[in-house]
């Protein structure tokens, strides 16, 4: 953080742009695709908290209920990501106002995004890649919310969609990850698409 202008810096790209790998019919099984932009806050709350913070979010994003634990909901503008029992991400664009975490700041707002990488795997074989490096099962509802490991490494994923998933990396780990996801997505063909903004392809 620089503090003299209290602005976030800014991280390189885990992905290589311009890589391809087709099958010879042309097709793409997997698209691979860095989110950026996006703010990503840790709210963490005691068990005897849990229904007065619904209400306070219920007030300040107008959210019907809290996600369940592994699983996630949604606003108009707004992710909310349950990876334990006891702690919340929200997710939203970078540069909105900071009110909302300053009337939450009795639940200990912890800013975690220059900590994570958001990658976008998707496509008809995006499934199929994951499940070449993670025992998850991504038959499971759209909007689930997984802890798992790839490589080792910790990661959470969320099915966005029947054929899109959502991979929070660790910064440290997201371009040799990014790396291995790619020269494995090539056996199914791949392509890598162009940086873009997490309110234009959450």
């Amino acid at each position: 953080m620089n503090r003299q202008n209290n602005k976030m810096t800014t991280g390189i790209s885990a992905l290589v742009l311009g890589k391809q790998g087709r099958h010879e019919d042309g097709r793409s099984g997997v698209i691979m695709q860095e989110l950026t932009g996006y703010q990503l806050v840790q709210l963490a709350v005691f068990p005897d908290q849990i229904p007065r913070f619904q209400t306070s979010l219920m007030q300040l994003i107008n959210i019907d209920q809290l996600a369940d634990i592994s699983s996630s909901a949604r606003t108009s503008n707004m992710l909310l990501l349950r990876p334990e029992f006891t702690k919340f991400w929200l997710v939203r664009q970078r540069g909105e106002e900071q009110t909302l975490f300053k009337a939450l700041a009795q639940y200990f707002p912890l800013d975690l995004t220059g900590s994570k990488v958001v990658m976008r795997l998707s496509g008809a074989d995006a499934a199929q890649l994951i499940n070449r490096f993670c025992a998850v099962d991504l038959s499971c509802p759209k909007g689930k919310f997984l802890a798992t490991a790839l490589h080792h490494v910790p990661v959470h994923i969320l099915k966005s969609s029947a054929t899109a998933y959502l991979l929070f990396l660790p910064r440290s780990y997201a371009e040799s990850l990014a790396e291995l996801l790619y020269h494995s997505a090539l056996q199914f063909g791949v392509d890598v698409k162009s940086v873009a903004e997490w309110s234009k392809k959450k």
